[in-house]
């Protein structure tokens, strides 16, 4: 079911990818936190979610993407960004709830002042995650998730898998073609915790200066 942040829904950017895997304890798709954190960070960004039952896209540009036969497909990743009406107008979606939402989502954001990426992951079916905090600089991108169990009446297999959508809203204009790095870490923690840790890598960073 379609779901927003605990942070008010607005802003563009698209981009899809496919990575989540386990049922327990820390783990990571892409690239990773670096010793000194470089960029900016937005914790608890304005997001809005669409998930498919089933492992298929939610969200993408042009022709439907479709994984190679011999791809794995909880390694199965394609990215996009939002930096404008056009690049809105030219995502489709599929028909899943919260697609009208999602385009006033879209529709909302103000592409002067902010960028939409779209992060597209297959998941668990019985999990949901919950987004934490994007990083992001001139050619690196980066989302940390908590991992949630879905409501104890939903219905679910634990062999069975989702796809679910992320539009998270980048507080910055920019352009992402200089973008070449792209990173996603989960684990079983809280996001508070998970943003508190960040904090202290940014803390040590500094002193370290």
């Amino acid at each position: 079911m379609p779901s927003t942040t605990r942070r008010r829904a607005l802003s563009g950017a698209a981009a899809l990818l496919t990575g989540f895997a386990g049922c327990s304890g820390e783990s990571s798709s892409g690239s990773s936190y670096p010793p000194e954190e470089v960029g900016s960070v937005e914790t608890d960004p304005e997001s809005y979610s669409l998930r498919n039952p089933s492992a298929e896209p939610v969200v993408w540009t042009g022709e439907r993407p479709t994984p190679r036969e011999d791809e794995d497909r909880r390694h199965y990743r394609h990215h996009t960004f939002v930096t404008g009406p056009d690049d809105a107008a030219g995502l489709s979606v599929a028909d899943v709830p919260g697609v009208d939402e999602a385009r006033a989502f879209l529709d909302a954001t103000d592409y002067d002042a902010a960028t939409v990426y779209v992060e597209q992951q297959t998941v668990q079916e019985c999990f949901a995650p919950e987004l934490c905090h994007v990083r992001w600089s001139e050619d690196d991108i980066e989302t940390s998730y908590a991992r949630r169990y879905r409501d104890a009446d939903v219905a679910c297999e634990t062999d069975a898998e989702d796809t679910i959508a992320t539009l998270i809203r980048i507080p910055e204009a920019f352009d992402p073609s200089g973008i070449d790095s792209y990173g996603s870490s989960y684990g079983s923690g809280t996001c508070e915790e998970r943003n508190a840790r960040l904090r202290r890598r940014q803390n040590e960073s500094r002193r370290a200066e």
